[in-house]
């Protein structure tokens, strides 16, 4: 007879991986946050498929940041495990309209994927739906939107593709809790394809998502065999009035980041730091100090194009007689201002700086002689 495979149970007892645990507890508070009134050990434990030990064991994690109380539900009887009523998450009212704004931007976090704080979203994403998809109180009152008429699908922000670190879930977990707690990491790093691999050790100041990645910006700490002090090809930036004692600042791209640790070491994120300084609009995060004047003229035909599009923040516009528009700004990288102009053709022009002229031309070269 042939062997009938035993079904594959959910497997009790503590799980493996080191943010498993992590998840886990949040799992604990969304059960004690449904269930107002408590819980007994056994019902927790079946719910999370782990021991009454191991329940118990999260319930004392729990308790280090949200304030638990045991009820007996009769004398010398069992205890019900409850969030004291104090404590409980505060409900937040929105409109259907609002939940369908909030809904639309829910892929901008796709690149989190595989970590408990992208698991945290999908949880506020999946109670958003439930209010969209609620048949309304009132019907045909102005302004009330219909929940049969399907909107959440129908309304989208779509983000740029993101990164796939499903597989680097706890990674990315431990980096965000770093800058969340202002924590020490440290991780082996590559600047380049043909460089040599780093270790580093950085204090995270601050995570940018962007183009579907991830960045972190921070201050690479100096200290014996713990660090590099100087890494220009990790696109350091030496921020003197950020950094008294020499430290350079830098922007670091997760992708490149491997083995990453995070330290008992807390730091002290300067006042001076503004995130803001570092974002170059559409042409990503600065990872220089220099920077340089651009002037570039467009062609009439595609003057409204410009016109509607602030791709920097300091961007200003000029138009002339004829139509052409003249834009000029003040960025750090040069490089991505090359490439967006290559993508005119034949209707954008540079004017300054010199150095940009030239590698578009460099560039314009090269391409022709693959043809």
């Amino acid at each position: 007879m042939p062997v009938i495979p035993k079904p594959k149970l959910p497997r009790r007892g503590r799980p493996t991986g080191r943010f498993t645990q992590f998840r886990r507890l949040d799992r604990l508070r969304e059960v004690l946050e449904s269930h107002p009134s408590g819980l007994a050990l056994d019902q927790i434990a079946g719910m999370l498929h782990v021991t009454t030990r191991s329940v118990r064991r999260y319930l004392a994690e729990l308790e280090r940041v949200t304030q638990l109380e045991s009820v007996p539900t009769s004398p010398g009887g069992a205890h019900l495990w409850r969030i004291k009523p104090s404590e409980r998450g505060r409900a937040l009212l929105l409109r259907r309209t609002q939940a369908y704004g909030l809904l639309a931007t829910r892929r901008i976090f796709d690149m989190m994927r595989g970590s408990a704080f992208f698991d945290e979203l999908q949880l506020v994403t999946r109670q958003l739906l439930l209010l969209a998809q609620r048949p309304a109180a009132r019907a045909g009152v102005r302004g009330e939107i219909r929940s049969d008429q399907r909107l959440e699908d129908r309304l989208l922000y779509l983000p740029p593709p993101p990164h796939n670190y499903a597989q680097r879930g706890e990674e990315l977990d431990g980096l965000f809790q770093a800058v969340a707690d202002l924590r020490a990491t440290t991780f082996r790093y590559r600047p380049k394809r043909d460089a040599a691999v780093e270790r580093i050790t950085l204090h995270p100041f601050a995570l940018v998502l962007h183009r579907g990645a991830i960045h972190s910006i921070g201050r690479v700490a100096r200290g014996p065999e713990r660090s590099v002090n100087h890494a220009p090809d990790a696109r350091s930036l030496p921020r003197p009035a950020l950094n008294g004692n020499g430290d350079g600042l830098g922007v670091f791209v997760f992708d490149r980041m491997h083995d990453l640790t995070i330290l008992e070491e807390h730091f002290t994120l300067p006042e001076s730091f503004h995130v803001e300084e570092f974002l170059e609009g559409e042409f990503g995060i600065a990872s220089s100090p220099r920077k340089t004047r651009v002037l570039i003229e467009f062609d009439a035909k595609i003057a409204d194009e410009i016109r509607a599009r602030k791709v920097h923040p300091t961007q200003r516009l000029a138009t002339a007689p004829d139509g052409r528009v003249r834009l000029s700004m003040t960025v750090a990288h040069l490089d991505e201002v090359r490439r967006w102009i290559l993508g005119f053709g034949p209707s954008a022009r540079v004017l300054e700086p010199g150095e940009l002229i030239e590698d578009v031309r460099e560039s314009l070269r090269a391409t022709l002689e693959r043809y």
